[in-house]
């Protein structure tokens, strides 16, 4: 809309021309710049009043509009009483046997009949979501264990359901909260020990831990005891720079002691290159470690059954429950997480 430098100033000009002396302006020639102004002055104007002005416009006859919109005539004729008070024009005048719409009336027709089909539109219809021609990028925010078992799937669907929406990832950190309350991100998914109780959340997928050590590694078996567990040199992760990731807090908690950190990494995905060729060792979860088993001369080696099962949910803002984008892709990654459970 022209709102600034001369533009504007010629605009309001013609507005208040138009509500002094009336417009030699046709109905259907109204801009949305005329519409805006005309919305400026709302705040003294009974906006049910709009559709009792668009009756009588309509209808050229009090008695008529009144029976259109199931009014007394007595109380369509104060609506026009008023209608002319706040444009100050008589907007209908009788002309012989008829009611004939003055300039400012005729100019208003157009104006007042996009405002209320708007107004319709708005009220009565659902929003919907067509992923084949939707374009649209999603924010989201997990950690590197999460895109390595959620996002390949993914990118797999969206070539032929949804080949305009894209995908844009940020690594887990403990800004989460703070994104999510900004509507920063539109999804994140971490641990449910970091779930924000002021937003919705629901589970996605769970997994286990397993030690990762080099394939050489004789003084561990395909078993590791706690004692050989506490002894050893690790490989650790954190996630948050400025917080423990939860393993270690449990781990912490149960065991009342810490494990010899020997390096600590910002990503799952780093320990399968550090452990190699070496006698340290790493705690991943179980399907980031049979993915890049593949790729690293590693061996995978079971914990102990008292250690916890991780469990990743996925969170979004409270105003986007009912975004159906959101939805979509919320249902796509829920499949993805319960197809690929080990």
């Amino acid at each position: 809309m022209p709102w600034r430098g001369r533009g504007a100033s010629h605009e309001v000009a013609r507005a208040r021309q138009h509500r002094g002396r009336g417009l030699d302006v046709a109905p259907d020639t109204a801009s949305w710049t005329d519409i805006a102004l005309m919305v400026m002055r709302f705040g003294r104007l009974d906006l049910n009043l709009l559709v009792a002005l668009h009756a009588l416009l309509e209808e050229r006859s009090v008695t008529r509009a009144s029976v259109r919109l199931n009014m007394s005539q007595p109380a369509m004729s104060s609506a026009l009483a008023k209608l002319r008070e706040y444009f100050a024009d008589e907007l209908l005048v009788r002309i012989g046997r008829e009611m004939v719409p003055t300039a400012q009336a005729a100019f208003l027709v157009g104006p007042i009949t996009a405002v209320l089909r708007a107004v319709q539109h708005a009220t009565t219809t659902r929003p919907t979501f067509d992923p084949g021609s939707a374009e649209r990028t999603f924010h989201l925010m997990m950690s590197d264990y999460v895109a390595s078992v959620l996002l390949p799937p993914l990118l797999q669907i969206l070539p032929t359901e949804a080949p305009n929406i894209h995908i844009q990832v940020e690594a887990s950190d403990a800004s989460m909260s703070t994104r999510l309350e900004r509507r920063e991100i539109d999804l994140a998914i971490v641990p449910d020990k970091f779930i924000d109780p002021e937003h919705p959340a629901e589970e996605i997928m769970q997994d286990g831990y397993v030690v990762v050590v080099d394939r050489g590694n004789r003084t561990i078996g395909d078993e590791i005891s706690l004692d050989e567990y506490v002894s050893a040199e690790h490989v650790v992760t954190n996630l948050a720079g400025s917080r423990q990731a939860s393993f270690e807090d449990w781990f912490l908690e149960n065991f009342d002691v810490s494990r010899k950190a020997t390096i600590t990494v910002p990503t799952f995905s780093l320990i399968p290159a550090l452990v190699s060729n070496t006698a340290l060792i790493g705690t991943m979860h179980s399907r980031l470690a049979i993915s890049l088993s593949k790729h690293y001369n590693i061996r995978l080696v079971k914990l102990p059954d008292n250690f916890p099962k991780i469990r990743e949910w996925a969170q979004w803002h409270r105003l986007s429950d009912q975004d159906l984008g959101l939805k979509w892709l919320l249902s796509k990654i829920h499949a993805i997480g319960q197809q690929t459970a080990s």
